[in-house]
């Protein structure tokens, strides 16, 4: 089980480093502008928790503030922007403790409900939400980088 603490500046770098490797192992391949448009998502964060392997960040999740996400958005709603686990790290349950972590300090926080966005065929993340409460929100719309089904969830805190 990894240990979960509040991300510093200095995790940064690793936790991108995450993000690209976790996006690439997701869809088979690595895109330009991943970390580029993950980058300034950091500036906004509410919540930033890292879980520490061996060898530096297994994973993160990061929350930004209510406005930071999609002009749909709810406008009280923080948006739980980025979920990774690095591919050496998935499909042991770190997902799923960085999403509750984030989502119970979003509530003590003072939040009521919170964000998120996933792609469609992200069968695993999907799964994941919806059985951690996230229900589906909105009509599905086209990722902006990747150009694929995306669908908003909501989740009462």
């Amino acid at each position: 089980m990894h240990e979960l603490r509040c991300a510093v500046p200095a995790d940064l770098e690793a936790c991108l480093t995450v993000w690209v490797a976790a996006c690439a192992a997701r869809d088979g391949q690595a895109f330009d502008g991943v970390a580029e448009r993950a980058r300034p998502k950091f500036g906004a964060g509410v919540v930033w928790l890292v879980a520490d392997g061996v060898d530096g960040a297994d994973g993160f999740v990061l929350a930004t503030r209510p406005g930071s996400g999609l002009p749909a958005d709810p406008a009280d709603a923080p948006v739980l922007g980025l979920l990774a686990a690095g591919p050496g790290a998935q499909a042991r349950g770190l997902g799923r403790a960085l999403l509750r972590e984030a989502t119970a300090r979003l509530a003590l926080l003072g939040y009521q409900r919170a964000v998120l966005h996933a792609l469609l065929d992200n069968v695993a993340a999907v799964g994941l939400y919806e059985s951690e409460g996230w229900v589906a929100a909105g009509d599905p719309f086209e990722h902006s980088l990747l150009k694929r089904p995306t669908q908003r969830f909501d989740r009462l805190l």
